[in-house]
């Protein structure tokens, strides 16, 4: 669709040049559809796959000991316990979350 909008006759002032996945990719939808798959990605960091909170919460993993519920001496303490994701890049709160994570596994053995 992209490459048929940019081919009017109204845009051709401006020179528009595809840069991805640029003209060795065929105009077919199979084609087109590959390389989406080949050339896309996201900034973000997945969160929230097991994800902390109250025991009356349906989509709760974790407690906030990092205990996963249901299974004993089993605990997630990495950044899929975030309920939602940060405003800024996942990697501090991580590495906060292991260590807190770590402290809690310690007090527990005691």
């Amino acid at each position: 669709m992209t490459r048929r909008i940019v081919a009017q006759q109204a845009l051709a002032p401006y020179h528009p040049a595809e840069y991805l996945p640029g003209d060795r990719v065929p105009d077919d939808d199979q084609a087109l559809v590959q390389a989406a798959g080949d050339i896309g990605t996201t900034i973000f960091h997945p969160v929230g796959t097991a994800k902390m909170g109250l025991a009356s919460d349906p989509l709760m993993v974790v407690d906030e000991r990092l205990r996963v519920a249901g299974v004993e001496r089993l605990r997630v303490v990495d950044a899929s316990i975030m309920p939602t994701i940060t405003s800024g890049n996942t990697n501090a709160p991580t590495m906060m979350i292991a260590e807190k994570g770590a402290a809690m596994i310690l007090e527990d053995a005691r």
